[in-house]
């Protein structure tokens, strides 16, 4: 209790007490005077009313007082614990903001030395393949591309050189609500004259000079320079990062692919790694120990160009093959008119709509790709397929864009 309300209810209860001998007098002379009592009946009348009185007050007054008194003090002590709850908290808060920063800014100075380095290497390898290539048509293979592909050879060789690579995401949307949960990168070059070439134009003198393990080690690169900048918003992502088995089988440069993963470790949820079914089932042994290697950091696959569903799931789970996409017709077509499953060595019958389940007992999802038609969507919904991608969602877009409008928009969490 303050000091400033001590003489206020001491003021209150002299009061009170003036009230109960008024009380009291005036019971005693009304039963005097009026009711003609005998005066000492009238005296310890009066009496037992005053004695009543004080007795009620001692009983509740005090008592009530006294747990004003103890539920004013717990609330202040609550309200102080509050205030230093708070406190803390906004401290604790600081701290985590300045680590965060200390430790994006140490990431970034790590990620470009990263850059650097796989830069480096990939210099080295180039000029070690220019080398080999000579070396050979010295030896009178003829290696040197049609004279129709000189000039388009020329341009890939100008575009890596001078860095004219872009990489365009497409999302990949789970249904119904075709919420964007995955993009798929593809690797664009662009020519002196600033033309696109497309994948179907440049891995076709690509393949036989060499320079697809350039071009998938850079599209590494930006997958996962991309990957940090959305995981900076706070934002969990899946990017399908095309590769191919000669980049997974090239002893030489692989160490340094897979120690730059190894780096990157904690993007293993984030990056899958995506093979065409032909090169997947033609796949050569030191490719194949080499997606082992990859495997064991965590990092898993997916296969695409599909035409069939004759696949052996058992190999799919074995190998961290975690997705497999087929064209949204094609996949109707396979399900419903071929009755098509997949290899598991279980002896029953699967209806359609069942196959898609039957993956994922072995952790493999389905993807309907090349999907361009309303209808499609609802054919194979009806099959219970649970992802689509195609230009019917969103055609392939230069990564700027997609990075900068997933900063300006609302933040969706994404499905790794």
């Amino acid at each position: 209790m303050h000091d400033r309300e001590k003489p206020v209810l001491a003021a209150a209860n002299f009061i009170l007490f003036l009230v109960y001998c008024v009380a009291a007098i005036g019971l005693g002379a009304f039963a005097f005077y009026i009711q003609e009592v005998s005066l000492a009946v009238s005296v310890c009348m009066g009496g037992l009313l005053g004695v009543a009185c004080g007795l009620f007050h001692l009983a509740f007054t005090p008592r009530e007082a006294k747990l004003a008194r103890s539920e004013k003090t717990r609330i202040d002590n609550e309200f102080q614990s509050l205030k230093d709850m708070h406190v803390a908290t906004h401290q604790e808060i600081e701290t985590l903001k300045t680590t965060v920063a200390e430790d994006a800014a140490s990431r970034e100075a790590a990620l470009a030395r990263e850059v650097r380095e796989i830069a480096m290497l990939l210099t080295t390898y180039v000029q070690k393949n220019e080398r080999r290539r000579e070396a050979s048509a010295v030896e009178g293979q003829k290696l040197t591309p049609r004279r129709s592909d000189q000039n388009l050879l020329a341009a890939v060789r100008s575009a890596l050189e001078e860095n004219r690579i872009e990489l365009h995401l497409q999302p990949i949307v789970a249904l119904p609500q075709r919420k964007t949960v995955y993009y798929e990168g593809f690797t664009r070059l662009r020519d002196p004259s600033g033309a696109v070439i497309l994948p179907s134009e440049f891995l076709r003198v690509a393949e036989p000079s060499g320079l697809v393990g350039e071009i998938d080690n850079l599209l590494l690169l930006r997958c996962v320079q991309i990957a940090r900048r959305l995981l900076k918003q706070d934002r969990r992502i899946g990017l399908f990062c095309n590769i191919s088995t000669t980049s997974l089988g090239d002893e030489t440069f692989f160490p340094q692919f897979i120690a730059f993963l190894r780096d990157n470790k904690d993007l293993a949820g984030s990056i899958i790694f995506e093979l065409t079914r032909d090169s997947f089932e033609k796949i050569p042994m030191a490719a194949e120990r080499n997606m082992g290697r990859l495997f064991d950091l965590g990092f898993r696959f997916s296969i695409d160009r599909c035409e069939t569903l004759d696949l052996d799931l058992r190999k799919l789970e074995r190998m961290g093959v975690r997705y497999v996409k087929i064209a949204g017709d094609k996949l109707v077509q396979q399900l419903v008119e071929a009755k098509a499953v997949p290899v598991t060595g279980l002896n029953r019958q699967f209806e359609p709509a069942d196959v898609s389940a039957l993956f994922s007992r072995y952790g493999v999802e389905l993807i309907a790709d090349r999907v361009e038609t309303e209808r499609t969507i609802v054919e194979i919904l009806e099959l219970d397929i649970g992802h689509a991608q195609g230009n019917l969602f969103g055609k392939p877009k230069a990564s700027a864009e997609v990075v900068k409008a997933s900063e300006e928009g609302p933040r969706l969490r994404m499905v790794s």
